[in-house]
């Protein structure tokens, strides 16, 4: 596929690398203080304007399937877009980060279709309901809703006195509607199995049907001393995402707390919430105590700063916070954060580039989901027809790869090692990155006989 993409951003030299290895990709506008950070790109370069029609034809626009406006101007990726279509790319993808920019009645849909642009990606909202979706969810560290919110995907931290430690796997009566895909202990990633037996902090990542998640979440993965959620958060930071959070969270029933640093900004936002918009710096460790910020259950630092957020999140686990939420724009901060203690971390710029790598690629509508900045994914394997009735267990390797879901027209089968499949089935298969290619060989080749010695069922599938 031939791709161009246009800006120098930190977004567009990403969503290049990502998309280099598979597509012809020309980039459009890096100047000389740019040259570092194009040492990493294979990419072919146009200096110049994106909305200069003789760039744009220096680019072979007119070959383009997909043109990608990622400039740090929404105004200039609106004309390039428009100038794009014009001059022949098959479809415009435009990235907007300014709050509300030229909006009509809050449907993009509609500025689309109105100047021609296939589709709109706004980095900062997509994040605040990426925060959302986790945040309303207690205790969940990651939450992604498949096939039409079918089948969930839960990462979640085993709590102390979880029945998930009670045994092995083998000897506890999971939900049958949910699997165990993944495990981390520490920087260590598995596949659980029947043998494994779970240690307080594990991190477990499980797919099923809404309720079997449900079920895993409050049965196994919560201590049996939880006690109550109490919907009640600090928000530090009120711009475009703080604020979206913030409303979001007063909507779902929560109690808010919000910290600006900015007079004006406290002002404009302040009649536009139901909670406490407080004028103050998220850093000052007075005010946090002030404000008792340790008795929070949860905090979101989603300043435009991310060594500010990284300072926030350090003072709130000082302080007692249970549960942090934290934006790194950077995307190398992403990791960082997350080694120094911080639960979940979430980047705008993050967001709007797997968004984009999905709408290139479009195309790709057989990768569901990606997760572990990038490492996990969840792919779906379409079988051929004619393909063996074969049991799942029949299908065991050594590959960090297993079977997540089986749908089959509208059903949502959540497999165990007895499930049969048949040709026609659809496999949403959890892999890693590095094992996708050999997983789909290997789930696409009908094994002619089952592997010896294999028991005759595994208990973390179902």
């Amino acid at each position: 596929m031939y791709v161009v993409i246009a800006g120098e951003s930190e977004v567009a030299f990403s969503i290049a690398e990502l998309l280099m290895e598979q597509h012809k990709v020309i980039l459009v506008g890096p100047t000389p203080h740019a040259a570092p950070r194009l040492d990493r790109l294979d990419v072919e370069l146009v200096s110049g304007s994106c909305t200069d029609a003789g760039v744009l034809e220096a680019a072979h626009i007119q070959n383009a399937r997909v043109f990608v406006a990622a400039t740090e101007s929404d105004e200039q990726n609106l004309v390039a877009c428009i100038a794009a279509r014009r001059a022949g790319a098959q479809r415009t993808i435009c990235l907007l980060s300014r709050p509300g920019f030229v909006r009509i009645a809050e449907e993009d849909d509609r500025l689309a279709e109105s100047l021609g642009i296939d589709a709109i990606v706004r980095p900062s909202e997509q994040l605040a309901r990426e925060i959302l979706r986790i945040v309303t969810v207690p205790g969940a560290l990651d939450l992604e809703h498949l096939v039409g919110g079918r089948v969930r995907l839960l990462r979640h931290a085993v709590e102390p006195d979880a029945r998930l430690l009670e045994a092995p796997l083998r000897g506890l009566e999971l939900p049958e509607n949910v699997v165990l895909v993944m495990g981390r202990r520490g920087d260590e990633t598995f596949i659980p199995t029947g043998e494994t037996r779970f240690l307080p902090g594990d991190k477990v990542t499980a797919v099923g049907t809404p309720r079997g998640v449900h079920e895993l979440r409050w049965r196994f993965l919560r201590g049996k001393h939880h006690g109550a959620d109490v919907q009640r958060a600090t928000i530090v930071g009120g711009g475009v995402v703080g604020f979206a959070v913030a409303k979001g969270l007063e909507e779902a029933g929560w109690t808010i707390k919000l910290i600006e640093a900015s007079q004006a900004r406290c002002e404009s936002i302040a009649p536009q919430l139901e909670g406490v918009v407080l004028h103050g710096d998220g850093t000052d460790m007075d005010l946090l105590e002030e404000e008792r910020i340790g008795d929070e259950p949860v905090m979101v630092a989603v300043t435009s700063n991310d060594e500010k957020n990284l300072l926030v999140s350090v003072l709130a686990r000082h302080l007692g916070v249970k549960r942090i939420i934290t934006r790194a724009d950077r995307l190398a901060n992403e990791r960082i954060f997350e080694k120094v203690g911080i639960d979940v971390v979430r980047s705008a710029r993050g967001a709007a580039i797997r968004t984009v790598v999905r709408k290139v690629v479009g195309a790709r509508a057989d990768l569901h989901a990606e997760l572990e900045h990038g490492d996990m994914e969840i792919i779906e394997i379409t079988l051929p027809d004619g393909y063996p009735d074969t049991p799942v267990r029949d299908l065991a390797c050594s590959l960090f790869a297993i079977i997540a879901t089986v749908l089959r027209g509208r059903q949502v089968i959540v497999p165990n090692g007895r499930t049969v499949l048949h040709g026609g089935d659809h496999l949403l298969v959890f892999t890693s990155k590095a094992d996708e290619d050999a997983a789909r060989v290997h789930f696409l080749r009908a094994p002619s006989r089952a592997p010896a010695g294999l028991p005759p069922d595994d208990a973390t599938e179902g």
